[in-house]
């Protein structure tokens, strides 16, 4: 799982209760204008040489009191409710606005209309997660990687982490609540290149023979990786 993390350096996580599209921006009942707000966002940051990702997220309640919505950029995490989903239109997420969020905050894909094993798995390991955290787990979209699920996305830290089953997630928590890394579960850190993901844990990053591996639990075809290995 090393070094396998998206590059990702700036996170836009917004709450959406309905149902997920394949596509999180395209998300079904999301109003257009927002949407291509979203589109032109994504745009305008990656022309600024950014790394940005949208993920849509949502807890274990109806949204009725307003919307909320994450940035994490820089080893910052910032909250912001909206009273409407319109009412992103008139923010600049390039500039700081929001309560900065300092406990970790977890992120657990059960996106199921992306992969089935997302939301296999994922969903357990969000129901744990979020009674030890007292409520700081989210479930969201798709953060890649179908062969690792569980995948949960750690912020501010902006670590990666795999196969998080609910078998495990005790001991996830314990290690990560106490600003430590869980190794046995670690992808990357998405703000690094696969090799520095690599090197933050003290190893030398080399790439191993090709390998055929099926992309997920659910899916019969077959994908050729280069795993980092150990030297």
């Amino acid at each position: 799982m090393r070094g396998t993390a998206p590059r990702v350096d700036f996170w836009i996580l917004l709450e959406y209760t309905e149902m997920w599209a394949p596509d999180p921006i395209k998300s079904n009942q999301l109003p257009t204008g927002v949407q291509l707000w979203m589109t032109r966002m994504v745009a305008l940051l990656r022309e600024r040489g950014r790394f940005p990702r949208v993920q849509m997220i949502r807890g274990n309640r109806a949204a009725s009191s307003g919307y909320g919505m994450y940035i994490a950029q820089s080893g910052q995490l910032r909250h912001h409710t909206l009273d409407s989903y319109e009412a992103i239109l008139d923010l600049n997420i390039c500039e700081d606005f929001g309560e900065l969020v300092e406990s970790n905050t977890y992120f657990v894909c059960t996106h199921g209309t992306r992969d089935l094993c997302c939301a296999k798995y994922g969903h357990r390991t969000w129901t744990v997660l979020n009674e030890l955290s007292n409520g700081r787990a989210w479930q969201c979209s798709h953060l890649g990687g179908h062969r690792f699920a569980p995948n949960v996305l750690v912020l501010p830290q902006a670590r990666l982490y795999g196969r998080v089953h609910a078998e495990s997630v005790a001991s996830f928590f314990r290690i990560v609540e106490a600003h430590e890394i869980a190794t046995t579960h670690l992808r990357g850190r998405s703000e690094l290149m696969p090799e520095d993901q690599v090197k933050e844990l003290g190893i030398e990053p080399v790439r191993d023979r090709p390998v055929q591996i099926r992309e997920s639990c659910t899916r019969t075809e077959l994908k050729t990786v280069f795993p980092f290995t150990e030297t």
